[in-house]
């Protein structure tokens, strides 16, 4: 896409509005992680604006509210006020609109986007408030970009806003209503998150396939994908994800690309890693094969693991040729 001149339409080059979901709030380990600092580093080398809808914030100071209770040394009022100033000094909080709670309620009793229907398993009371949730969001998107001259990008992996990796045609079409039909196509979802963004702004770097299966195969890389598999949960795995035997993991191959970006003092690289599980075979499928997508925080020289996020887990068949793996 190229740069804009008409002074209605946003600069797509620069100053664009990153708007993260819980989910991708979570993954970036705010406010102290170094997926998070990473984040804030593209954010003020591309002058970028970094922000979250207040329902998102709200739902965030309520997920951590556990920390007031550790012994930290802080008060639990002194430990919810140090991260709602976070909030609130790394982020731009878009206030929920006027009349967003009522329209929401009235989406969900019609079952429009992004409230989905009903669960299947008797379970509406969850189902309606995760849509009240989510449309008071998407509402706060449209009034924070009709409000601004940016460019918008919407870091989430909730499924009840994306169409494969774009919005869904229906909230597509109501922000061309609402926006108009050039507007609305600055209006984007980054359904992968974090990882996207890096492709989008990081330096790519060339790193060899020798190099990427050492810091892949790696003790530290192996044991966090242990903890986050077995020991569980963790965000963002399916509620139902059937875990493998409590064996050790043996590293299986990387799968696709070698893909590596440097931002800062830092390379990041995002990588698919097939797994097997030793010991018990799989619960549900008899495969005691997993993938994993992790991101890896990597120093430039010498090159070694800083740092594992875990970003999705699925199962997988046992593979059909090895020649399909870097190994």
């Amino acid at each position: 896409m190229g740069r804009m001149t008409n002074p209605y339409l946003p600069d797509t080059d620069r100053g664009a509005l990153i708007v993260l979901d819980t989910d991708q709030l979570e993954l970036a380990g705010f406010p102290d992680g170094g997926v998070f600092r990473m984040l804030h580093t593209t954010a003020h080398l591309h002058g970028h604006t970094l922000a979250v809808p207040q329902a998102v914030a709200t739902e965030h100071l309520a997920h951590h509210r556990f920390e007031a209770r550790q012994p930290t040394g802080h008060s639990p009022q002194d430990a919810a006020r140090r991260r709602r100033e976070a909030l609130h000094a790394f982020f731009a909080i878009l206030p929920t609109p006027e009349g967003a709670a009522e329209e929401a309620l009235d989406r969900v009793a019609e079952r429009r986007l992004p409230a989905r229907a009903a669960s299947g398993d008797g379970d509406d009371g969850k189902a309606e408030a995760h849509g009240i949730r989510d449309t008071v969001v998407w509402l706060t998107l449209l009034a924070a970009f009709e409000d601004r001259n940016q460019m918008l990008w919407f870091l989430s992996g909730n499924q009840n806003f994306a169409a494969r990796t774009a919005f869904h045609p229906d909230l597509r079409a109501e922000a061309q209503h609402r926006l108009g039909t050039d507007r609305s196509l600055f209006l984007g979802l980054m359904q992968d998150g974090i990882p996207a963004l890096l492709k989008r702004w990081g330096t790519k770097v060339t790193v060899s396939a020798e190099d990427l299966n050492l810091l892949a195969r790696s003790e530290p890389v192996a044991q966090q994908v242990q903890a986050a598999v077995l020991t569980g949960p963790a965000r963002p795995f399916a509620p139902d994800f059937p875990a493998p035997g409590t064996g050790p993991l043996a590293f299986d191959g990387r799968l696709g690309r070698p893909l590596a970006y440097h931002v800062d003092d830092r390379l990041w690289v995002p990588s698919r890693i097939r797994w097997r599980a030793r010991g018990e075979e799989h619960a549900c499928s008899g495969s005691p094969f997993i993938i994993t997508r992790v991101l890896l925080e990597v120093s430039v020289e010498p090159m070694h693991v800083l740092g594992v996020t875990v970003l999705d887990v699925s199962t997988a068949e046992p593979p059909a040729a090895r020649g399909r793996h870097e190994t």
